[in-house]
C-alpha cells in the first residue's frame, strides 16, 4: 500500500482568506506553497463561481506574495496585499479592476496610492459604501539589512491608522490615529462614517496578553472617542452591527489566562460588555459580519465538530452548517446572505474519507431554517497527493480517570484492521488547540504521517483543549503535567483494553505543547513509553516565561513566573527536574530562531539527560537554521519528517 512521503507533505498548498462577493456569486482567496524553497513566501490569488464545481481560476501569477484579497463592496474589483513591487519589500495594496474576465491573470494589477516605500501595510478594510479604504501601516524593516543595536521593547515600528478616498485616489491619505500606541485592527461602522480600532502598547505578541484598548474614530473629524479596555486581545475582528453594538470573541474569564472563548457584545459608545453566546460547553472561534438585519455568523468549536451559526439581532443562534466526518480550517470560511439564501464557502477536508484541504461551497434558504451542506468542490489545489495514501481517521471516546467524558482522534493505515498495532500518542499543541477529523499535512502533524506508515496514532483532546467549554479550558491554568497527562494515560489504557494498541510498543511524539507532553511522559517513573520525539517542547516553565515571546502565557501554564514571589511552583510541571528518570531514546527537533519556545529548552533537556539519566542511546538534538516556531523551508520540513519516521521505526516498530 502506498504511504505518505515527506515530499507529499512538504509540497502541499495552503488555502486562506476566503472572501465572497457582495452577491455571493464568486469567492476570491489566496493559495501558496505551505513551505517555501526560496528566500520569501509566495502566493497567488484565485477566484471561483460558488455555483459551479471546479470553477477555480488563478488571477495572479504567484511569483509574489499576493494575499488577503477582498471584493470591493459595490463593484467586482478585487483589492489585496502584496510585495510584488520588490520581493520581500514593503507590502502595498493592489487592485484588479476586472477579476472576472477570462484573461485576468495576464492583466497587471495596479497599486493603490496609499503608503510610500518606507511603510509596509499590514491590514486594510473598505467601507461598506465603497467610498473609503482604511489601512494600517508601519515602518518597513529590511530583514536582509545588517542587524544593529536595539533597545529591548523600544516603542518603534508602531502601526498607524489612515484612510484613503477611493473616489479621488490621487488625493493624499489622511492619518486618523497615530497616538504613540500600536494600531492592530479596525472595522467600519455600518454607515461608513467611523471606525472602531484596537491599540496595544507594543507591536509584539507579548502585548496581546496585556490590556488592549478599543476606541472609535470619526472619519470626518478624526475625533477619537468611546475607549474601552479589553483584558487581552480579542480573537479575530470586531463586527459593528446596524443596531449600534459591537460583537467580538473574547475569553469568558478575565482573570485567567486560559479560558474558553465566547461571543461578547457591547454598545459602541458606552456600557459594559455582555457575554451573549458560546463558551460554556463549547468555544467560539471567530465572528463575521453578514451586513444585513444586524445578523452575524460565528464559528463554534464543539467537541470534534465545528458549527457555523447565524445569530439574529437578539443574538439567538441557528446552525447554518455543522461538520460530521470532516472538518473546516479555523477561520478559513465566509458566508453571505443574498437573494433570499445563505451562501457558505469554506476550506474543508476529511480524514475519514481521505479528502485533502480544498474550497467547498453550499447554499441554504433563509426561510426553511435547515442546515446547508458543502456539496460543491470549487478547487483542486491539493489533489496531487493520492487520497489512498492518507490513513483512516475516526473519533475515539473514553472516560478519564475522574470519569470525565473525553474525545480524540485515532488514525491507522487505510484498509488495515487496527489490532495491537505499534502505537504513537501524538498530542496537539496549544494547549488550547484541538484535534478534529481533518486531513491537513504539516511539518508537525505527525499523526497522519506516521499512521500511513503502519502505526496506530492517537491524538487526545486533553483537559485544556478547545471545543469543550470554559471549565475544560481553564484546567490548563498552572496545572501542567496533571489532568491533561491523566487524560493521555487513560486514552492509552482504553486503546490497550480494546485491543487496538500493543502495550509493549507505545511511544510519544509531539510538537510545542505536544513536545512538552512527550518530555513529561518520558520522565514519568512507570516507564511505559519506549521512545519520545520532542519538537520545540518545554523543559522548564520558569525559564520559558523569562525567555519566550509570550511570557504571560507561559507563566500562566507553569503556575507562576520566575519573578513571582514565593516557592517556584513552575517546577512542579517541568520535565527538567525529573530528567534523571529518562530511560528511553529521545529525539529533539528545534528551530534555531524559535522565540516561542527558545532553543535553550531543548538544550537543557539534552544536557540533563546526558548528565543525570541512563537512556539506551544518547539523546539527539537536531537544530534547524533560520527556523522559528513554525517551520518555513521545504528542505527542513522534509528532513524533520524523514528523521521522525526513521527514529520511530528504529525504536518502536521492532
Amino acid at each position: 500500500m502506498a504511504k505518505l512521503t515527506p515530499q507529499d507533505i512538504s509540497r502541499t498548498d495552503t488555502i486562506s482568506h476566503l472572501k465572497l462577493s457582495a452577491d455571493a456569486s464568486h469567492v476570491v482567496y489566496s493559495v501558496g506553497p505551505t513551505y517555501r524553497t526560496g528566500k520569501h513566501r509566495t502566493s497567488a490569488l484565485w477566484i471561483a463561481e460558488t455555483e459551479v464545481a471546479g470553477s477555480a481560476q488563478k488571477i495572479t501569477s504567484g511569483r509574489a506574495n499576493d494575499h488577503d484579497p477582498v471584493f470591493h463592496p459595490t463593484s467586482s474589483e478585487v483589492y489585496f496585499l502584496s510585495d510584488r513591487a520588490k520581493e520581500g519589500g514593503p507590502t502595498k495594496i493592489y487592485r484588479i479592476v476586472e477579476p472576472l474576465c477570462a484573461d485576468a491573470a495576464s492583466t497587471e494589477p495596479s497599486v493603490v496610492p496609499a503608503a510610500d516605500d518606507t511603510q509596509t501595510i499590514s491590514y486594510f478594510s473598505i467601507s461598506p459604501d465603497g467610498a473609503h479604504l482604511a489601512y494600517i501601516s508601519q515602518p518597513h524593516t529590511d530583514k536582509g539589512a545588517p542587524e544593529g543595536i536595539t533597545v529591548y521593547r523600544e516603542k518603534k515600528n508602531l502601526g498607524t491608522l489612515h484612510v484613503l478616498d477611493l473616489r479621488a485616489p490621487a488625493t493624499t491619505a489622511r492619518t486618523l490615529v497615530a497616538n504613540g500606541a500600536h494600531v492592530e485592527m479596525c472595522s467600519w461602522s455600518p454607515d461608513s462614517t467611523a471606525l472602531v480600532f484596537r491599540t496595544t502598547t507594543h507591536p509584539d505578541l507579548e502585548a496581546h496578553y496585556r490590556p488592549v484598548t478599543e476606541a472609535v474614530v470619526d472619519l470626518a473629524s478624526c475625533t477619537v472617542r468611546s475607549a474601552f479596555v479589553h483584558h487581552r486581545m480579542p480573537a479575530g475582528p470586531t463586527v459593528w452591527r446596524a443596531r449600534g453594538d459591537l460583537v467580538y470573541v473574547q475569553t469568558l474569564a478575565a482573570d485567567r489566562l486560559f479560558s474558553a472563548l465566547g461571543v461578547w457584545a457591547r454598545d459602541a459608545d458606552a456600557g459594559d460588555a455582555a457575554h451573549v453566546g458560546a463558551g460554556v460547553a463549547d468555544d467560539a472561534v471567530e465572528v463575521a459580519d453578514l451586513q444585513g438585519a444586524s445578523e452575524y455568523a460565528v464559528e463554534v468549536a464543539a467537541g470534534l465538530r465545528t458549527r457555523i451559526d447565524v445569530c439574529d439581532a437578539e443574538h439567538a443562534p441557528r446552525t447554518l452548517y455543522e461538520t460530521t466526518d470532516d472538518a473546516i480550517a479555523p477561520g478559513a470560511w465566509d458566508v453571505r446572505c443574498a437573494a433570499g439564501r445563505y451562501v457558505l464557502v469554506a476550506v474543508r477536508s476529511s480524514g475519514a474519507a481521505g479528502l485533502p484541504m480544498e474550497v467547498w461551497a453550499g447554499v441554504g434558504g433563509v426561510a426553511d431554517g435547515a442546515p446547508l451542506a458543502l456539496v460543491r468542490r470549487l478547487s483542486a489545489h491539493n489533489v496531487s497527493v493520492d487520497g489512498s495514501k492518507a490513513p483512516v481517521s475516526r473519533p475515539f471516546c473514553w472516560a478519564g480517570k475522574d470519569g470525565q467524558r473525553l474525545e480524540g482522534v485515532v488514525s491507522y493505515p487505510r484498509g488495515a484492521e487496527p489490532q495491537r498495532l505499534p502505537t504513537v500518542i501524538v498530542p496537539h499543541g496549544g494547549p488550547y488547540g484541538r484535534d478534529t477529523l481533518n486531513l491537513q499535512y504539516a511539518f508537525s502533524g505527525w499523526r497522519q504521517y506516521l499512521a500511513s506508515h503502519g502505526y496506530l496514532t492517537m491524538s487526545p483532546n486533553y483537559r485544556g483543549s478547545r471545543g469543550y467549554g470554559d471549565a475544560f479550558a481553564q484546567a490548563a491554568n498552572g496545572a501542567m503535567g496533571t489532568l491533561e497527562w491523566d487524560d493521555i494515560e487513560s486514552m492509552a489504557d482504553t486503546a490497550v483494553a480494546q485491543g487496538l494498541a500493543d502495550p509493549r510498543r507505545l511511544g510519544l511524539a509531539g510538537y510545542s505543547q505536544g513536545g512538552f507532553l512527550t518530555s513529561w511522559g518520558c520522565t514519568r517513573p512507570d516507564g511505559r513509553f519506549r521512545m519520545g520525539v520532542c519538537g520545540a517542547g518545554v523543559a522548564e516553565w520558569g525559564m520559558l516565561a523569562a525567555t519566550s515571546d509570550v511570557p504571560d502565557i507561559e507563566a500562566g501554564l507553569g503556575g507562576a513566573g520566575p519573578w513571582t514571589a514565593g516557592a517556584p511552583v513552575y517546577l512542579r510541571g517541568s520535565p527538567l527536574k525529573d530528567v534523571g528518570r529518562v530511560r528511553v531514546p529521545m529525539l529533539f527537533l528545534h528551530g534555531k530562531e524559535d522565540r516561542r519556545v527558545p532553543l535553550s529548552q531543548a538544550v537543557a533537556m539534552v544536557r540533563g539527560i546526558e548528565r543525570e539519566a541512563l537512556p539506551p542511546v544518547p539523546p539527539q538534538l537536531v537544530i534547524y537554521p533560520r527556523e522559528g516556531h513554525e517551520f518555513q523551508e521545504r528542505a527542513h520540513v522534509e528532513d524533520v519528517l524523514r528523521r521522525v519516521l526513521e527514529f520511530v521505526d528504529a525504536h518502536l516498530n521492532r
